[in-house]
């Protein structure tokens, strides 16, 4: 392409210069002037090829880089969309089993089929089994949430509409925006507090303070939010040199632990096949879910791929019509809608104000 480009371009010079020539209404300095100009282009674009192939591979590179990046993004968007609708699977398997199962049991055999699993990975993976650090304290208390949020969402999910549960869960950023301005001191300006104001209003929209009206459950929905936002804080004071999959594994054994002792006043039935399959069902949706989620969290910057966690409204309002015939009143739906705006204007503050951050450093450097 750049050779045909130069031929093109010494076929107009030599043209030019001698219409120049032949031109008798140019004054005769002009003449000069144009002639002595077209003359030296040929030399210049001799001398400017190496520069413009430079640049011609570099434009090409930068548009293979983009493409990769685009299809990279694209890939972590579908890996998010694809966990929340592996989520949604899970939680209608446990729905189901709800009916019929104790939230404790239902918890119980799922997080020891998780820590089988996983601990069969860890023994075949690793020289040694488990860190020297995993039992720290940040570690501890995230699997003291993680708890909380798995009994009170377990309990929640069975006697509640899907999307509207699914709708409480998403006030997590707005809780964790709070509980980071209460124990970490960051900073959140004051558009930022507004949307969690708004996005706490919609939560009572689905809530529905009136006492004729309450529902009981959905206060349980915002216990499993609290804890979830609460659990997500701890993470992050974990350290880094302990693997995702210890954690993961002693979170897991930690719930099985807790539910056993948490379920010894309630009594358990027995579990047919049936049951039993389902309940694999669940587990191994679970880990899908979790597997595709960290993948896409990975494989793109947060701010892009953060949104599409709301797909889980889309998912559980579909699955709760199709499986369970459930659809939200008008109240529920706009509160949902008022949760997705004002978490989405969040995640937008909140990247602006991490631009900023990256620019300042970069100009102080």
């Amino acid at each position: 392409m750049l050779g045909i480009a130069s031929i093109a371009y010494l076929t107009v010079i030599s043209q030019c210069r001698s219409y120049a020539a032949r031109d008798a209404m140019l004054p005769r300095a002009s003449r000069r002037c144009l002639l002595s100009a077209l003359a030296l282009a040929p030399r210049l674009l001799e001398r400017s090829a190496p520069a413009l192939t430079a640049a011609t591979f570099a434009v090409r590179s930068i548009a293979a880089g983009a493409a990769v990046q685009d299809q990279s993004s694209r890939r972590a968007i579908l890996s998010i969309v694809l966990s929340m609708a592996s989520y949604v699977v899970g939680d209608v398997v446990l729905k189901l089993l709800g009916a019929a199962f104790p939230p404790s049991e239902l918890i119980f055999w799922r997080s020891v089929i998780i820590a089988v699993a996983l601990g069969a990975v860890l023994l075949w993976i690793r020289p040694r089994f488990l860190s020297a650090s995993l039992f720290s304290r940040p570690v501890v208390l995230r699997c003291l949430f993680d708890g909380v949020n798995i009994l009170s969402f377990t309990t929640a999910v069975i006697h509640m509409n899907l999307a509207e549960l699914y709708a409480i869960l998403q006030m997590s950023p707005f809780l964790m925006t709070v509980l980071a301005v209460i124990f970490f001191r960051e900073p959140v300006g004051w558009r930022r507090w507004i949307a969690v104001a708004i996005g706490f209003g919609g939560v009572l929209l689905i809530i529905k303070p009136d006492p004729d009206h309450l529902n009981t459950w959905a206060l349980l929905g915002m216990v499993a939010a609290f804890g979830a936002a609460c659990r997500e804080l701890i993470t992050h004071k974990i350290d880094p040199s302990v693997p995702t999959l210890e954690v993961t594994f002693l979170s897991a054994l930690f719930a099985a632990v807790g539910m056993f002792l948490f379920g010894l006043r309630d009594p358990w039935p027995a579990m047919n096949q049936n049951d039993v399959m389902l309940l694999l069902v669940q587990a191994v949706s679970w880990v899908i879910g979790t597997f595709l989620l960290v993948h896409g969290i990975r494989s793109a910057p947060l701010s892009l791929v953060a949104p599409f966690r709301y797909s889980l409204l889309v998912w559980g309002g579909f699955a709760g019509y199709v499986v369970f015939g459930d659809l939200p009143d008008a109240l529920a739906m706009c509160g949902a809608a008022i949760i997705v705006l004002s978490g989405l204007y969040i995640f937008h503050r909140e990247a602006v104000r991490r631009r900023a951050l990256t620019s300042t450093v970069t100009t102080v450097t």
